[in-house]
Order: structure tokens, then C-alpha cells, then sequence
């Protein structure tokens, strides 16, 4: 059996229920005593006893969010203080993790004798947990931040103009981009017109291309495309998520990952098929090509390596120091 309730008996018992015994008494007689403040000017403008309880209580608001005013705990998930560097570090994360574990799972599974098509897919649904894993973790650890008062003091600063980003060069950015791509583009299609439509018969009157068969036929090519798709993904993460340390370090990282095993096709002799050289005439062009090839392999991971530094270092200039004389 329950007893007879006033709405504010009902209201004052819903927004203490979540807080502490010790906080409890104090804040009950508080709020009883506003409201009942509140009730009796209204009584004296006139408005009988049951409406002015009702606006009363309606301006409050809802008893949680009242209640979450006087409490110490969080109502929310990730609070406005951390917000901003949980988006950060899920971007820095998503940006640069997810695109080295989407080549080195798609190079493992393709190495272990799977099909490119087969390897393109093990390596999105590998990025897709990985991605998942890595939002769940950073927002389980901002959520323990924000629940722990020492961590969040700790956390929390002064905010300072200077740490703004630079205003990026949006045209010299998609000029850079629309340029790459076109360069890919090209380096592809000149590949597959030498080897499909340039090729000429061989020993064994079976048509044959520039790279060897073996190479061609085992999808190294379309791993090569894959990584060269991943690499432009990834710079139009880091522009618009920011270049930093994790940014270069990933960078580098990726292009290792393309770097070595490139290196062994190329220094191997397992790139270019000799026949096909001879065939046409230029029995050394198995040496220039291979020269030219390792060198572009070497030198283009090279330079985005330096360019990924560079971007870094550029980045964290840009913030002048705040001037503390006077």
C-alpha cells in the first residue's frame, strides 16, 4: 500500500534517488524549500494552488537532469571538456591503424596462397574489426576518464589560441591528389596494355609481356594497385585529420610494407621476363628496366617518407609560442 503523494513529494524523490545518503538530506530541504517559494509567489499572483505547482515543478525541468547539476557524476558519455581529444585520437587511430593493419593482412593472406579477390576481402573485414576494436577501447577509456575526477582534472586545461591548426592549402592539396592518381592511373594502364596488347609471341609461340608470367599470373600486380589505393586513402586521412608523429610513423610503416617485399621481386630478377626482351630485340633491357624499376620502387616509398616528415614537422611549426614577456 502506498501513501498519498504531492507532485512535488514525486518530484523531489526522483531527483535525489541517484545521489549519495550524505547528499540526499541537505539537497531534499533545499529544493523543497525553493519550490515551495517558487508555489507561494505564484499563489500570491493569483493562480490557484494545483497550476502553480505544475509550472513550478514544469521550469525545473526533468528531475534527472536536475539532479545531475548537484551530483559529481556524469550524465553523458564523453563530456564537452574531452570531446575534442576523443575525436582526435580516434581519427589519429582510425587514420593510421586501420590502413597498416587493411596492406599487412592483405599481403599475409595473399603470401599464404589466397587469391587477390580472397585477400582484398579478408583485409576489409580485418579493418572492419579493427576498426570497431580500436572505437570501442578509445571510448571505453575516454568514458573512465570522464568517471574519474583526478584523471579528468588532470586531463583538463587551459585552452590556448595557439594551438590552433593551420588553415590547409585546399587547391595545392587537390592538385597534389588529382596528380597522383593520375599518375597511377597511367603507370597501371601503360602495364596492362605491354603485357595484354604489346605482347609478342615467345619461345614457344605462346604470347608473352614485360613482366614475368609467374608474377603476372599470381596477382602481384592488383596487391601492388591495392597498396597504391590504400597510400592515397591514407594522405587524405592525415590531411584532413591532421599530420602528426602518428601519421609519420604509420607512413613510414606502410611503405616498408611495401618497400621490402618490392625490393626482393625486383633485385630477385622476378619482375621482368627475359624472353620477351629477346624477343624484341633489346636482350639487355632486362638490366635497364630492372635499374629503373628498383629505383622507382626504392625512391617513390622514399620520398613519401620524407614528405610525411616534413608534413609533421611542418605542422607542429606552425603553432607559434605565446609570448611571455612583459
Amino acid at each position: 500500500m502506498t501513501t498519498a503523494s504531492t507532485l512535488t513529494d514525486r518530484y523531489v524523490a526522483a531527483a535525489v534517488r541517484g545521489l549519495t545518503r550524505g547528499q540526499r538530506q541537505d539537497i531534499e530541504a533545499e529544493l523543497r524549500t525553493s519550490i515551495a517559494d517558487a508555489i507561494e509567489d505564484r499563489l500570491g499572483a493569483g493562480t490557484d494552488a494545483a497550476a502553480a505547482e505544475r509550472e513550478v515543478l514544469t521550469e525545473l525541468g526533468p528531475p534527472r537532469s536536475l539532479a545531475a547539476s548537484y551530483s559529481d557524476k556524469p550524465t553523458h558519455l564523453i563530456g564537452p571538456d574531452l570531446f575534442s581529444d576523443y575525436l582526435r585520437v580516434l581519427a589519429v587511430l582510425l587514420s593510421t591503424a586501420v590502413p597498416l593493419w587493411f596492406v599487412f593482412s592483405g599481403v599475409v593472406t595473399f603470401v599464404a596462397g589466397a587469391s587477390p579477390i580472397d585477400s582484398l576481402w579478408s583485409a576489409l573485414w580485418g579493418s572492419l574489426e579493427t576498426a570497431m576494436s580500436l572505437a570501442f577501447i578509445v571510448t571505453l577509456v575516454f568514458a573512465i576518464i570522464e568517471r574519474t575526477p583526478a584523471l579528468h582534472a588532470r586531463r583538463t586545461a587551459e585552452w590556448d589560441p595557439h594551438s590552433l591548426p593551420a588553415v590547409p592549402d585546399q587547391r595545392g592539396y587537390v592538385s597534389e591528389l588529382v596528380g597522383g592518381v593520375l599518375f597511377l592511373v597511367v603507370i597501371a594502364s601503360v602495364v596492362i596494355v605491354l603485357q595484354s596488347v604489346g605482347a609478342v609471341d615467345g619461345p614457344g609461340g605462346t604470347p608473352i609481356g614485360p613482366l614475368d608470367a609467374t608474377l603476372w599470373e599470381s596477382g602481384a600486380f592488383s596487391v601492388a594497385l591495392f597498396y597504391a589505393a590504400v597510400s592515397i586513402s591514407f594522405h587524405v586521412f592525415a590531411h584532413y585529420t591532421g599530420w602528426s608523429v602518428a601519421n609519420a610513423v604509420a607512413t613510414i610503416l606502410l611503405d616498408v610494407l611495401f618497400v621490402v617485399p618490392a625490393v626482393w621481386i625486383v633485385a630477385g630478377d622476378r619482375l621482368l621476363n627475359a624472353d620477351y626482351f629477346a624477343t624484341i630485340g633489346w636482350p639487355n633491357g632486362v638490366e635497364v628496366v630492372g635499374l629503373i624499376a628498383l629505383a622507382v620502387v626504392v625512391l617513390f616509398p622514399l620520398l613519401d617518407t620524407v614528405d610525411a616528415i616534413a608534413r609533421t614537422v611542418r605542422t607542429r611549426r606552425v603553432r607559434p609560442s605565446r609570448d611571455v614577456s612583459g
